[in-house]
């Protein structure tokens, strides 16, 4: 993503939408912290022609009432209304995340009612660099 040490909406918009477009029906989208929140308001803002297996958003803060103020992302509380039914959505959360607190995985559960939530014990906000239910559940797709 451009300058990733300074996550925008605007230019990071820009990028996903390049990539996106040259991705086939069938592609899983990952993202993880505001590059996951960033992915999700794209997707709704400009949803693509496409059908895509899955979308997966690791440790993603909220923005919106509970969660995070931003100046760069627009809180979408039918967030869920904006995304196609058939994609299956899952959020990831540690329950020791310090960066993004664990209540934020709560507020996409609610603007998202049919995600998959998996709130997973002990893990950090990298989930302590251990990716096994995220694979687990992109191969269960496949």
């Amino acid at each position: 993503m451009p300058n990733e040490a300074d996550p925008n909406l605007a230019r990071w918009k820009d990028a996903l939408a390049d990539e996106i477009a040259a991705l086939d029906d069938g592609a899983i989208l990952v993202g993880h912290s505001i590059g996951a929140t960033i992915l999700i308001n794209v997707l709704a803002d400009d949803l693509p022609e496409r059908e895509f297996a899955g979308v997966f958003l690791i440790a993603a803060p909220f923005i919106g009432p509970g969660g995070w103020p931003s100046e760069d992302i627009d809180a979408k509380p039918g967030l869920g209304a904006l995304l196609p039914d058939r994609t299956p959505i899952f959020l990831y959360h540690g329950t020791r995340d310090e960066t993004a607190p664990l209540d934020h995985v709560g507020l996409y559960e609610r603007v998202l009612p049919n995600a998959t939530v998996r709130r997973l014990q002990g893990r950090d906000h990298q989930l302590d660099n251990d990716l096994t239910e995220v694979a687990r559940d992109i191969r269960a797709l496949a």
